[in-house]
């Protein structure tokens, strides 16, 4: 979210503060050869070793502090309730009243105490110094600025070294019950937002990442709101940029730029000014990429939850070659490789529905400058997450303006026929990856093993939906060089060997197939009341709740939910933080619990464990 300015503005106004406290070679990637036959789908293996953080380990009960940091001059006035406190100057805008700052400070307690106390991440650096978190009124006369107090805006700031909400009256006043701004929600939410930025600036990471600060901040927000609503079915419209245009790297600021670049993970490459003009010199949409966390929530969801503050706590600059230092360079490689083939199936667990969304509402859609001032007026890009490719012989040629960046991909849809498919990859760009994908008629997503040139080959054991196999290919290249690495585009041809009739259109939703979770598969005989993985036993309990008992070995994240034994989810329980030994839910069914069998899973970080009742009445 952002307060009052477009996303574009605050990047070098209100985010400069930011920006400014945060500051070889490259390896062929090789994929390990599977000793099955060609084409057998793939199983995405497991990361060794784990990427897990729990903040708690480093970060014990803080209590709640008594007294304010007082650091800045021409304070006129000061508000404080629980952890927070409001500070203003003697040209205090008319309009921030008692009336707004309580339920701001108020709705600051609340949501800062379920980031702290239930999913575990510590407060800003204030608190851990045992003083108060800190909302500044911009514009009132303060130590800050010496703006006018009708200026708009709002972001996270400092004063001498500990981070601020730095805030105009506007977002402020939303906070009043009499207000009736248009965007009064989105403010509101705004001012939670820069909350967490002082939370972020406060951690030893990605001091060379503010695509992540900004990224890292809208997933954990997002992520918030889902676990106490278990409404996973809308997020940010910013997310869609990178499913609509794969090709932008993981770690971009301001997307794809107008001179066919990218911005780099700190926007380099993206600020232009003349005369004290800002001048615009990304893409409309796109220009947005850094708030949009889709590669979060893919960590989240496929790595666990505490894999996003393990990369706060172990990625002292860059996120990918932090990640790097702990996996090394061929796991990072196929990391990368993960992602952007779920990213083709919106293989995104809890979130798939969302993301499919989000294409659809900016499929198509016609993407130039941002506004004018523009740099450069580039042609107008229709649309959509599949690349352009030109068929001479039976070779694919992309385009090349829209060829990969750094750990870019493309995303080729192929019309299919028979029992496999078999396409030879030949790579030009360096550190390049092939693999063949598709959602099948039943829901379930498939995968090829990857290549790094040659054959690759998926046998089509399930009927593809629509008759569509996806070819992903992808740059693995995470380290970034400077310019010569923010510029580059990674090219490639794809040859048709067999089982493919034609390249398909690239301007059909070929991903608007059903996205059924795959159906979880219990035992079929003697599992009634019985543990058959480590971790759960699950019992009936009453007539309309089932009661499940599990041991943590360490304090994290607990989710559960309940299945039929064909896999439907019928019920599932928000998560919420454990700490270790032995636990009961009892999980209400919101009515009498039919005589059936039930699969319940708990999980907790990137660990499962299924547990049945058979229910009889």
């Amino acid at each position: 979210m952002y307060l009052n300015k477009t996303y574009i503005r605050k990047i070098y106004c209100g985010y400069a503060g930011l920006l400014s406290l945060i500051g070889g070679g490259l390896l062929l990637w090789s994929a390990s050869v599977s000793a099955a036959s060609p084409g057998t789908p793939y199983t995405w293996p497991v990361y060794n070793p784990t990427i897990d953080y729990n903040f708690r380990d480093e970060f014990p009960a803080i209590a709640m502090p008594t007294k304010d940091l007082d650091d800045c001059q021409g304070v006129a006035g000061t508000l404080s309730n629980g952890w927070w406190t409001f500070k203003w100057g003697s040209k205090k805008n008319s309009l921030v009243t008692e009336t707004a700052i309580r339920p701001m400070l108020e709705r600051l307690n609340e949501d800062f105490a379920y980031f702290r106390d239930t999913m575990g991440w510590p407060p800003d650096k204030r608190v851990q110094n045992g003083y108060r978190s800190a909302v500044y009124l911009f514009g009132s006369g303060l130590c800050t600025d010496n703006a006018s107090n009708t200026e708009k805006g709002g972001w996270q700031s400092s004063v001498g070294g500990y981070p601020i909400i730095l805030a105009s009256y506007y977002p402020v006043y939303c906070f009043d019950p009499a207000c009736n701004y248009s965007d009064r929600a989105t403010q509101m939410g705004g001012m939670v937002h820069e909350g967490i930025h002082c939370i972020l600036a406060s951690l030893p990471g990605c001091k060379k990442a503010a695509w992540f600060h900004e990224g890292g901040n809208t997933w954990l927000q997002q992520q918030a709101e889902a676990q106490r609503t278990g409404n996973y079915s809308e997020m940010g419209f910013l997310n869609g940029t990178t499913f609509l245009a794969p090709f932008m790297p993981i770690e971009c600021y301001s997307g794809w730029l107008q001179d066919g670049s990218f911005g780099g993970p700190s926007a380099e490459g993206v600020d232009m000014n003349e005369g004290g003009q800002q001048i615009c010199t990304w893409r409309r949409y796109l220009g947005g990429n850094q708030y949009g966390n889709a590669f979060p929530t893919f960590l989240g969801e496929w790595l666990g939850l505490g894999s996003v503050p393990w990369i706060w706590r172990n990625c002292p600059e860059r996120v990918l070659e932090g990640i790097s230092a702990a996996l090394g360079d061929e796991q990072t490689r196929r990391l990368i490789m993960e992602y952007r083939a779920k990213q083709a199936l919106i293989d995104m667990k809890k979130w798939s529905n969302a993301f499919k969304k989000l294409l659809n509402d900016n499929f198509g859609s016609n993407i130039g400058a941002e506004f004018e001032p523009y740099w450069i007026n580039c042609a107008a890009w229709k649309a959509t997450p599949y690349a352009k490719t030109v068929n001479a012989n039976s070779t694919l040629t992309p385009e090349e303006r829209t060829l990969p960046g750094w750990s870019g991909a493309n995303q080729i849809p192929l019309t299919v026929s028979g029992d496999r498919v078999t396409v030879d990859f030949q790579p030009i760009g360096a550190n390049m990856s092939c693999q063949l994908c598709y959602r099948a008629n039943d829901g379930t997503p498939v995968y090829s093993t990857p290549v790094t040139g040659g054959e690759c080959s998926l046998r089509l054991d399930k009927t593809p939906g629509k008759g569509v196999v996806i070819a992903v290919i992808c740059n693995t290249d995470y380290k970034y060089l400077g310019e010569e690495t923010r510029k580059a585009h990674f090219d490639y041809r794809l040859k048709l060997v067999s089982g493919v009739t034609a390249a398909a259109d690239i301007y059909t939703k070929w991903y608007d197939v059903d996205l059924v979770t795959p159906a979880v598969s219990p035992p079929q005989t003697g599992w009634e009341n019985t543990e058959y993985t480590t971790g759960a036993v699950c019992r009936v309990h009453g007539s309309n709740s089932l009661m499940v008992e599990y041991n943590l070995p360490a304090p994290g994240m607990v989710a559960c939910e309940v299945y039929t034994p064909a896999g439907k989810l019928v019920y599932r329980q928000p998560a919420a933080l454990r700490g270790s030994g032995q636990h009961t839910e009892t999980i209400d069914m919101h009515g009498t619990v039919s005589a059936a069998m039930y699969l319940v899973r708990i999980t907790t970080g990137n660990r499962s464990s299924f547990s049945g009742a058979a229910v009889t009445h």
